[in-house]
């Protein structure tokens, strides 16, 4: 389906079902205007999307959240343009826009895709991870949308403090995600993730997970994590990456079974 090109970001636009070269979010989109958007990230490994359905299903359900009447997302996507005959590696993130209108019109659509060549898979080094103190204001049910700023500035401030990711925090107090993804925290030797309640993003590598691992759904607070052992991190990006160093506590790694049978089923 893809391919790597000479750059390392491609985008199309869906028109009359099919794509088209060369996207650009018009700057009266509500999109570009007030975040008004719905995306999923599709991992690509040699050509192939990763767990393609569960991300379209995914994100139909977050547009007919968001209001949008009608099965606007096509249960398969053609073709995308090649720009090389060589298979490509990264992601493919796939945007469904509010399109031009006012704050209360209703929900035109517009769909975008965008290729970034990248790395993907599971051999990512451990991450070092440190909580975040500022109160995150998630989503109601878990969607992804475009408005993603305090996700952005919980990543800088982590790297601020030589960390790589910082866990997020609802105002009531509850574990959330971490700034780029899904949190898993092992207490007690039980592994927990936040439950769709706290606000976390219903994640497709985070749904993996729950169906192959024993994992309470819970609202873990900062207590829970000032006991955990182990922690991992999701996305489609970096699949399942193991967290070696939380607030300045060596914490244990060992999902390397985990990881192993993502690769073997998925990648």
């Amino acid at each position: 389906m893809f391919s790597a090109g000479a750059t390392p970001v491609i985008s199309w636009s869906f028109q009359s079902g099919a794509w088209e070269n060369g996207a650009a979010v018009p700057l009266d989109d509500r999109a570009f205007r007030y975040g008004m958007s719905v995306f999923e990230t599709i991992a690509v490994v040699g050509g192939r999307a990763l767990l393609l359905t569960s991300h379209l299903a995914r994100l139909r359900r977050a547009a007919h959240a968001r209001g949008w009447q009608k099965a606007f997302i096509p249960d398969s996507l053609p073709e995308l343009p090649r720009d090389q005959d060589a298979p490509a590696t990264g992601v493919f993130r796939l945007y469904l826009t509010a399109g031009p209108g006012g704050a209360g019109d209703p929900l035109s659509g517009s769909l975008f895709a965008l290729f970034e060549d990248c790395e993907v898979g599971t051999d990512f080094p451990p991450l070092r991870m440190v909580s975040s103190a500022a109160p995150y204001l998630p989503e109601p049910g878990g969607w992804k949308t475009g408005n993603y700023w305090q996700n952005v500035e919980a990543s800088n401030f982590a790297r601020s403090t030589g960390a790589d990711d910082a866990l997020l925090f609802n105002p009531a107090g509850g574990l959330v995600c971490a700034s780029m993804g899904n949190i898993f925290v092992g207490v007690g030797g039980a592994w927990e993730t936040p439950a769709i309640g706290t606000g976390a993003r219903d994640g497709v590598v985070r749904a993996w997970v729950l169906d192959h691992l024993p994992v309470g759904e819970t609202f873990p607070d900062a207590a829970s994590v000032a006991r955990a052992s182990a922690c991992f991190v999701t996305n489609s990006r970096i699949g399942i990456r193991p967290v070696s160093e939380l607030d300045g506590r060596a914490l244990r790694t060992d999902v390397a079974a985990l990881q192993h049978l993502y690769r073997e089923q998925v990648l």
